[in-house]
């Protein structure tokens, strides 16, 4: 049986370098960049915060979302020449309103003909960089395509098939429909690999992932953010839980990660957005976390987060 992947799942806001650094010592096998558009990336070029990729996260793919072909071709060269990514991934799964607005994402479910193309251009690129090529999408813009969207992304040549089996419409509610990413494995069988999402939230629930789905991989994504040793729990094969301090232990490191290629101002900030997520169900926290979250500085941030620690004790 070939390696079951338990993979990062991209995260707009969430899940740059430090995060995916981070994630990837707990025991991760792969990470994902968070969408990068490729209208930006051709007009900032790729010093930007979020296109930084350092040789410890790796092996890492690097997704991009857009709408126009010849901007993506441009984009996915520019990265592939530049960052050498171990695989390039399009998202048209994204249901976020501004993304849908723009034609990328999820909206390219909605016209299969532009998705073959897309597809078939950046898989051809990537094949010729010498990676593969992946795309990230959901079973329908508005209703179950699941076999159309399939067949059209096969045809053109993609390597690996990542399904959120929801569709754009329902964004995260309802119930991740786990036996569709198990006809997509049926459907891919010889022809490609298949990693699947969605409601993932503990150790127990990769084991029934996989048992039921079939499927080559998973991607782990809102659940990396309040439980993100939940790769070492599944590197080591069993549960644990993580005390305040151990905790703040991985808020240090994703500091010091980010203090690499963040100013302290950004650091904080983006501390400030990490914070509640790693210390969720912690004790007292409606009491501490509003007054952590108005910090000035990391002095008054850090202290805050040591005197909570002590109270939990």
């Amino acid at each position: 049986m070939s390696k079951r992947i338990v993979a990062l799942a991209p995260l707009a806001g969430f899940t740059e370098s430090a995060f995916r650094r981070l994630s990837r010592e707990l025991g991760a096998n792969l990470t994902w960049t968070e969408l990068v558009s490729a209208d930006a990336l051709l007009a900032k070029g790729l010093d930007l915060p979020n296109s930084y990729v350092s040789a410890a996260e790796r092996p890492i793919r690097f997704q991009l979302h857009g709408y126009d072909e010849k901007k993506l071709a441009k984009a996915a060269e520019l990265v592939l020449t530049k960052i050498r990514p171990d695989g390039l991934d399009l998202n048209a799964g994204c249901p976020a309103p501004k993304v849908l607005k723009t034609g990328g994402g999820a909206a390219l479910l909605g016209d299969l003909p532009r998705l073959f193309r897309l597809a078939r251009t950046l898989s051809e690129i990537s094949h010729g960089f010498g990676v593969d090529f992946s795309v990230k999408f959901r079973l329908g813009l508005k209703e179950d395509q699941l076999e159309k969207i399939a067949e059209t992304l096969l045809k053109a040549g993609v390597d690996i098939l990542v399904l959120h089996p929801r569709t754009a419409k329902q964004g995260f509610s309802g119930k991740a429909r786990w036996e569709r990413i198990k006809d997509l494995a049926i459907l891919a069988k010889g022809k490609a690999q298949v990693y699947g999402s969605g409601d993932i939230t503990c150790l127990k629930d990769l084991g029934i992932f996989f048992g039921e789905t079939k499927a080559q991989g998973v991607l782990i994504g809102r659940a990396a953010l309040t439980r993100t040793w939940i790769f070492a729990e599944w590197k080591l094969a069993q549960e644990f839980e993580l005390n305040f301090y151990g905790r703040l232990s991985l808020l240090r490191k994703l500091d010091f990660y980010l203090s690499e290629y963040r100013s302290q101002e950004e650091r904080l900030r983006i501390l400030k957005t990490f914070a509640p997520k790693f210390l969720k169900s912690m004790p007292y926290k409606r009491k501490f976390l509003p007054l952590i979250l108005k910090a000035k500085d990391f002095e008054f941030f850090w202290k805050g987060l040591e005197y909570w620690a002590e109270t939990c004790r």
